[in-house]
């Protein structure tokens, strides 16, 4: 027989770092890899791991996916989440709960296609759930043979584990491949991946396997030669033999009997002597995906004896009307050992038993001996069901399969699919795949319409992956073809203003953007319309025109969702940045939060990093820097993942942004660095900016004026020069002038300054009065001029109320105390000090705090005591105590939130306490009791 019985021999080793294994899961996630060639007993340590888990009353979820599934899109998450996540799944929200039901076939595909990043939040979400309710084990054997799907989404699950208690045990035969993908195990967190081989047994060891399960013992001249041809795999060793029994004992018949060189050889025998009936219901078996007793049947017509035939020969497993081989070897060689004639002609016949359109049309395909029009056809059908199931993977292989078996005398149609599959290929981050693709489409299309619609989505696809340099040459090269295409002439032309802009300058960029909207607007299409309106007020804005919110607005009631450019061009996210650009934080934040929401449930992949990115940048304006760490990080493995090279530099820029204002100094300059290297490699000009800005904002915090002075006038000649004239974008003129003042280079900080004074009064930007007080400040100072720069200070508090931004409150609040330390006002200047120091240190700024801690030491003497509150302030803390929100108490006072956070700062380090629940109680005890 080929399955061996439950004992496992020679394995003391592994079963105690399983043991250990298990126990660990109660700590949070963590995986073990059981690796090693095909027969070395991977599948026997897997066993007998989620036997233990379960004797532990750990729940198991588990599935031993075979080669043939690994083009049954979800094939893999059907099986480990059919048994236990019914309720975690109807738990789920509806978007989620949707988009996973039609991903296991659980119900039918709507007219909104879920996405595979929506099929993984869920994942997520009914693990989390099951792993609250218990431990959870999560056992995946032959994990090389997992479905693309099934595999992203598992991986994207693991990358999100935090402190569940998930054990992720995986065995993977290592011949496979040593490119085999491991992230559903390598994504947990550092130090909780393990890894076992398995080795071969010993002698002693193998003579103790073949006793026990063949009932002889071989000669120790045997058992040594055994060994040797065996390598010591037991798979091996025991088929072997088995082949040398005769009567109940081992003959050895010398040097002379004939072992098989490797075990396909040796299993190639064994099915050798199976009987034509069985042979054929093994082939058969070996030929579906997931085999049952009734499919058999059903393609062979009465398979009871042949299968039972099989079974007792150790080749086949019966269980509850489900087929299995008895090793994944077995199904690999009969399949293989199948002549090509007699296999093509059996995957027709399968054909007409199957009912699901994938995988018909994967036989149909296999079975077909060069083109068909109706195998290409029926591939059609199975390719969009498989995308209406968010598998755009196996959509990407069946509309392949369907190109190459599309006749000679439909090129149109095979072009067609080509640029279709291109589609899916991008929609699953096979980003290469998906530009080789429409290359090959390109160079077969006629000229005109078509190759300019090609050339269109070429032209996209390259921007994304390759940069937007070379984007634009592809879409000026689809301007050529003169298509009389109106919709298509307005993408052309989008396309290239987009890539113009971030590439070459604004100015080049609107004159395309403007072409489109006169196209849109004599068209009559209201979608259409609402991306041209989208770009021409994106480059008024980032020109310094003015931000157009109107008809920013407009674009968004009218909707547009491109396709081919992904989240570029699109109103709703255009809108967002717009607010953000007008000081408009917290409407600005909400938006993009409801994107990102949305782009989560629907699994928009290419969507998420631009999101993120904004997410990141508000959040670090706003004080919110561990949200602002966290969506940061998230932006950049959202960029790996979709494959978007262009994005990478912006990636990169969020983080180094989120790691300066840390003080986080070397991880950003590394950012900096290499974003700034691949931002000019693919032509991300945009990108390159704001990193400049960024590293003379860590230089100038660092106390390196000449570096810091260097990268910003950098900045402020590309930037002109590029045409980008909006302050907020990369909000740089304050740290320039504070670099210039430090270098004594008063007339360039004040030629500076005045420019920085014209646009705050053009665009009304608070952000930019507030700096440019702060700046004259420093001029004045500069100049020892104390009583004037006070006087800007004050004035660049009262600006601060409306900015809502509190690391540059504090950094006001700073230069404020030096200059009272300076006009020796120690009590002034002790307080404006303490204030920005526990902004610091609340944000995490460490660089700032420093800077802060070393100003009040200069001011010498002892910090007052006094725990008086001002009149504003014991109002504050009487209505925060008596259970008020920061916004009701604001509203009460007729001040803002902000304001209340600030006094509440004070109050807290007047009463010495840290939180608003000791606050009762404290002010109680400062107070004394009340008189009646």
């Amino acid at each position: 027989m080929f399955q061996e019985s439950q004992s496992i021999i020679g394995r003391d080793a592994e079963l105690m770092s399983l043991d250990g294994f298990l126990s660990a899961i109660m700590d949070g996630p963590i995986a073990l890899l059981l690796d090693g060639e095909a027969g070395i007993g991977k599948s026997v340590l897997w066993n007998a791991g989620l036997t233990a888990a379960s004797e532990r009353t750990y729940r198991v979820l588990a599935c031993r996916p075979i080669e043939s599934e690994t083009e049954m899109a979800y094939a893999a998450l059907g099986d480990l989440l059919a048994d236990h996540s019914g309720d975690a799944i109807d738990e789920l929200p509806g978007p989620q709960r949707r988009a996973l039901e039609v991903a296991l076939l659980l119900r039918e595909p709507e007219v909104e296609r879920p996405a595979q990043r929506a099929v993984a939040v869920a994942t997520l979400g009914v693990l989390a759930a099951l792993s609250r309710e218990r431990p959870l084990l999560i056992g995946i054997d032959d994990v090389q043979w997992l479905d693309p799907e099934s595999e992203s989404v598992l991986a994207f699950v693991a990358r999100r584990f935090r402190h569940e208690r998930i054990g992720v045990l995986v065995a993977r035969r290592s011949e496979a491949g040593g490119d085999v993908p491991l992230h559903l195990a390598q994504g947990m967190p550092d130090g909780r991946f393990g890894r076992i081989r398995i080795e071969p047994l010993k002698p002693p060891e193998l003579d103790r396997l073949l006793s026990t399960r063949l009932g002889a013992r071989p000669s120790e001249r045997l058992l040594e030669r055994l060994h040797a041809r065996s390598g010591g795999n037991p798979f091996f060793a025991l088929e072997i033999g088995r082949s040398m029994l005769v009567g109940g004992a081992l003959n050895d018949m010398g040097e002379d009997i004939p072992i098989p060189a490797n075990l396909h050889d040796l299993v190639r025998d064994r099915l050798a002597r199976l009987s034509p009936e069985v042979r054929e219901a093994t082939e058969i078996a070996a030929a579906l995906s997931r085999p049952t007793v009734e499919l058999v049947d059903a393609a062979m017509g009465d398979s009871t004896d042949a299968l039972e035939a099989a079974a007792k020969a150790g080749v086949l497993e019966l269980n509850d009307g489900r087929v299995r081989f008895t090793h994944p070897l077995v199904a690999s060689v009969a399949y293989a050992e199948i002549p090509a004639s007699r296999r093509r002609s059996l995957h027709g016949r399968l054909a007409t038993i199957l009912d699901d359109p994938e995988e018909r049309g994967r036989h149909l395909a296999l079975s077909a001996e060069g083109p068909d029009a109706a195998v290409a056809a029926a591939l059609d059908e199975a390719a969009t069901r498989a995308r209406a199931r968010g598998a755009p993977s196996s959509a990407a292989d069946l509309l392949e399969d369907a190109r190459r078996l599309t006749p000679a005398n439909a090129g149109g149609d095979a072009r067609q699919r080509a640029v279709e599959a291109a589609a899916r290929r991008f929609d699953s981050g096979e980003v290469d795949r998906a530009r080789a693709l429409l290359e090959e489409v390109v160079s077969e299309a006629p000229p005109g319409r078509e190759r300019a619609h090609v050339l269109a989505r070429l032209g996209w696809v390259t921007a994304h992956q390759q940069g937007f340099r070379d984007g634009a040459e592809i879409f000026r090269t689809a301007l050529l073809e003169h298509a009389d295409d109106v919709p298509l002439r307005i993408e052309i032309e989008e396309g290239l203003a987009w890539c113009l802009h971030e590439s070459e300058s604004n100015q080049a960029s609107e004159v395309h953007a403007r072409s489109a909207l006169a196209l849109a607007e004599s068209l009559g299409d209201t979608a259409i319309l609402a991306g041209a309106l989208s770009y021409v007020a994106f480059l008024e804005a980032v020109q310094g025109k003015g931000i157009p919110l109107a008809m920013s607005e407009r674009a968004v009631k009218l909707g547009h969702s491109p396709e081919w450019s992904q989240i570029l061009g699109r109103p709703d996210w255009i809108h967002a940045m717009l607010l953000q650009w007008a000081g408009k934080l917290d409407l600005a934040h909400a938006r993009f939060d409801s994107l990102h929401q949305a782009a989560v449930e629907q699994g928009d992949e290419h969507a998420l990093p631009f999101i993120l990115f904004h997410l990141a940048r508000l959040e670090v304006l706003t004080g919110e820097w561990e949200a602002a760490r966290r969506h940061a990080q998230g932006a950049y493995e959202a960029t790996l993942q979709s494959g978007q090279t262009s994005e990478l530099p912006f990636s990169l820029l969020i983080k180094a942004l989120v790691d300066a204002h840390l003080g986080l100094v070397e991880p950003a300059r590394a950012a900096i660095e290499e974003g700034l290297a691949i931002a000019e490699s693919v032509g991300v000009l945009p990108a390159a900016l704001e990193l400049l800005a960024v590293r003379g904002f860590l230089e100038l915090s660092l106390g390196n004026a000449a570096d810091a002075d260097s990268a910003l006038a950098q900045l402020a000649e590309a930037a002109e020069q590029a045409g980008y004239g909006e302050p907020a974008l990369f909000r740089f003129h304050g740290d320039a002038i504070e670099a210039k003042l430090t270098l004594g280079r008063r007339d360039e900080a004040a030629t500076l300054l005045a420019r920085l004074d014209d646009l705050a009064s053009a665009l009304d930007r608070t952000w930019a009065h507030t700096i440019a007080c702060r700046s004259r400040a420093l001029l004045s100072a500069s100049g020892s001029d104390l009583r004037s720069a006070v006087d800007e200070l004050e004035r660049a508090l009262v600006f601060h109320e409306r900015l809502g931004e509190p690391f540059e409150r504090a950094r006001t609040l700073l230069l404020l105390g030096t200059v009272h330390r300076r006009d020796r006002k120690k009590r002034a200047a002790r307080d404006a000090l303490e204030s920005a120091l526990h902004v610091f240190d609340g944000l995490g700024a460490a660089v700032w705090s420093a800077r802060a801690r070393a100003e009040l030491e200069r001011i010498g003497g002892r910090a007052p005591t006094t725990k008086e509150l001002t009149p504003t302030e014991q109002r504050i803390a009487e209505l925060i105590a008596s259970g008020l929100s920061y916004r009701e108490t604001a509203d009460a006072l007729f001040i803002s939130p902000k304001t209340v956070q600030w006094n509440l700062s004070k109050i807290y380090r007047k009463l010495g306490i840290r939180s608003r629940s000791e606050l009762p109680a404290r002010l109680a005890a400062v107070n004394g009791p009340k008189r009646r």
